[in-house]
Order: structure tokens, then C-alpha cells, then sequence
């Protein structure tokens, strides 16, 4: 109950006690509509109209029956609201909605209005129109009709009090609107700020690679040579050009033998690129993916609190990203896919030779 949604439950109970007490003091009260019809009928009471003897005050009779249907149509659709308030379908469908607390506003706005009539109508009615207030009209046969007793007081301090409980249950309503659709908004950024690291966490348990290759002799496949053309300045000390080592360990082939074991170690070594190139394109993927969610989190977070969420996720995030196992699988997976090329050319240049020779013989 200590909620907006709460407060609004504990309202409409008050505004059904209200309602009740309401009908209650009117319906007391509606004899004296009737010897008022009894005595002046349906029409205007004699001397009635402007520049008449009653000073042109304007009333026709009593408008009790507008109150009490307002009265009874308001509690039927506060205990309806108040019903709805305390199910579930209310806490998991409606509450979860964008028009729900609007539409519930716009309900308690209506039922502040008719309330509104009803007690201006009736606070009417007991001065008859403005009658009351005029010397002329308060004979002593009139006299009755403007008594206002005390039970018609009540039910005027409980029309008020009813129109200000409806009043506070619309402004409890756009409360409840902005703190639901807050709520939303978190549970969507917990949810993915959940999601990441899930899946920052699925990859910590990772083994390293089978063969360990340096990070410097893997960069080296990137480097290229430098070339300086005309006098090289004094105390220039070019850089070193490291080849790769399968360029020395696999040379042009020149017999069968060597093909067979090219042929070996391709096969061997394949298997090993596939699964590692698998693995990597993976993570890629899902690096991707995240990347295009991390873009969907606020750049300006409202609190302190999706701040530091935020950017400790972005710290993990790029933790996870630059870690030393992913990148050298990473480097493993380019070395491997280059020194294949390379044994597969020498293959395929040593069976063009023979097939060359074999076609000239």
C-alpha cells in the first residue's frame, strides 16, 4: 500500500464512504422537493422572472434527483476502480500499460466535474435559486423551504470534500503515470545492462590457445618493409623485417614426400582453424551486437545510480574486448589462416609443375 497505486486504493475508499453519506443526507432531505412542487408546481413560482417581484432571481425547483444520480453513478464506478485496483490483472497488465493511469485520470477528472455540478446544483437548492436571499420571498409560508437543516449542511461539506478527494485521486493518477513509466524504463535498462554482462561473463572461463605464437611475431605478418630511396641519412637504423616462420619451415616443394607432408599438415592444422575461426566470428558477432545496444543506453543518465551501472558495464565491456585470451585466439586464427594459404599455394604450384611435365611428355 505504500504506493501512488496504494494511495489511490485508500482514496477511493474514502470517496465511497463519502458517496454513501451523500445519498444518504439527500435522500433525506427529498420530501421538502415535494411540498415545493406541491406548493408551486412545475412552473415558476408567482412574480418569478426579470424585473419581477423576486428581483429577476431564476429558479425552476429542485434538482435533487441530478445529485443523487450523480451521486450513485460516481460510486458505482469508484468501487469498480477500487475492485480492479486490488487484482492482479491490475498490478501485472495495467500498471505494465502507457493509457491505463491516463485513462484512470481522465475517470477521476469526470467524476470530479459532475461532482463539482452536483454541488454547486445543490447549494442552489437550498436557497432556492437565490430566492432566499430576497426579503419579498421569505414569507412565512416560504419560510420552511429556505431552512437549510442540518443534515442538507452535511451533505454540502460531503459534496466538497468528495469533489476535493476526486481532485487529489487525478493528480495521484499522472504521479503514478510518471513514477510506471520511470519503473519501465529502469527494468528495460537492467534488463539489458543484465544482458551484456551475461554475456561478458559467458567468455571468462575460456582456455587459451593450443599453440602459443607471440604477440610480436603475429604483428610482424602486418608490417611492411621500409623503403628508403637515395642516400640513407646518417645514423639511420632501418627496421627489421621479420618473416613469418612458416615462409623458412615450408619451402617450394620438390618431391612427393615433401607434398605428402604439406598435404599432413594442412589436414591436421585445418581442423584446428575451423574451430578456432568459428569460436572468434562468434565473439565478433556478439561484440556487434553489443556495441548496438550499448548505443541504445542513455548518454545522460537521470541518477547516480544508471551512471555508475552504465559505466561499469562499459568498463567490463571494454575489459572483455581487449582481453589478452580473445586476442591472441584472435592473432591465432589470422596466423593460421595465412600460414594455410601459404602451404596450400605451395601445393598447388608443385601439381601445376607436374602435371605440366606430365602433359610434355
Amino acid at each position: 500500500m505504500k504506493s501512488w497505486a496504494g494511495l489511490l486504493r485508500i482514496l477511493g475508499v474514502a470517496q465511497l464512504l463519502l458517496g454513501a453519506a451523500v445519498f444518504a443526507c439527500v435522500t433525506a432531505y427529498v420530501h421538502k422537493d415535494n411540498e415545493w412542487y406541491n406548493m408551486f408546481g412545475y412552473s415558476q413560482p408567482y412574480g418569478y422572472g426579470a424585473g419581477s417581484a423576486y428581483g429577476g432571481y431564476s429558479y425552476s425547483g429542485p434538482k435533487t434527483p441530478f445529485v443523487l444520480v450523480v451521486a450513485g453513478m460516481a460510486w458505482i464506478v469508484t468501487i469498480v476502480l477500487l475492485v480492479l485496483g486490488m487484482s492482479m490483472y491490475y498490478r501485472t497488465i495495467l500498471l505494465d500499460s502507457n493509457w491505463w493511469p491516463l485513462t484512470e485520470f481522465g475517470i477521476n477528472v469526470a467524476l470530479f466535474i459532475l461532482y463539482m455540478s452536483a454541488a454547486i446544483v445543490y447549494v442552489n437548492d437550498t436557497n432556492r435559486g437565490g430566492l432566499c436571499y430576497y426579503q419579498l420571498f421569505k414569507t412565512p409560508i416560504n419560510a420552511a423551504f429556505c431552512r437549510v437543516e442540518g443534515g442538507q449542511t452535511a451533505a454540502i461539506i460531503f459534496l466538497f470534500v468528495a469533489v476535493i478527494l476526486y481532485l487529489i485521486s487525478a493528480v495521484v493518477c499522472l504521479k503514478l503515470w510518471r513514477h510506471e513509466g520511470a519503473r519501465r524504463h529502469r527494468e528495460l535498462m537492467e534488463q539489458e545492462v543484465k544482458q551484456i554482462l551475461s554475456f561478458l561473463k559467458q567468455y571468462e572461463g575460456d582456455d587459451r590457445p593450443r599453440e602459443e605464437v607471440s604477440y610480436r611475431q603475429l604483428k610482424s605478418l602486418e608490417r611492411k618493409p621500409e623503403l628508403l630511396n637515395g642516400h640513407i641519412p646518417a645514423g639511420h637504423i632501418p627496421k627489421p623485417i621479420v618473416m613469418p616462420d612458416y615462409l623458412a619451415k615450408y619451402p617450394v616443394i620438390q618431391t612427393n614426400e615433401m607434398r605428402d607432408r604439406y598435404k599432413a599438415v594442412f589436414n591436421d592444422q585445418f581442423a584446428e582453424y575451423k574451430e578456432l575461426s568459428m569460436e572468434v566470428n562468434a565473439v565478433l558477432k556478439k561484440f556487434d551486437e553489443l556495441d548496438a545496444l550499448l548505443k541504445q543506453l542513455p548518454h545522460h543518465p537521470e541518477s547516480i545510480y544508471e551512471q555508475e551501472r552504465i559505466s561499469k558495464v562499459l568498463q567490463e565491456y571494454k575489459k572483455k574486448k581487449n582481453d589478452p585470451a580473445f586476442l591472441e585466439k584472435k592473432e591465432r586464427c589470422e596466423y593460421l589462416k595465412n600460414k594455410l594459404s601459404h602451404i596450400k599455394q605451395r601445393i598447388q604450384d608443385y601439381d601445376k609443375v607436374m602435371n605440366w611435365n606430365v602433359e610434355t611428355y
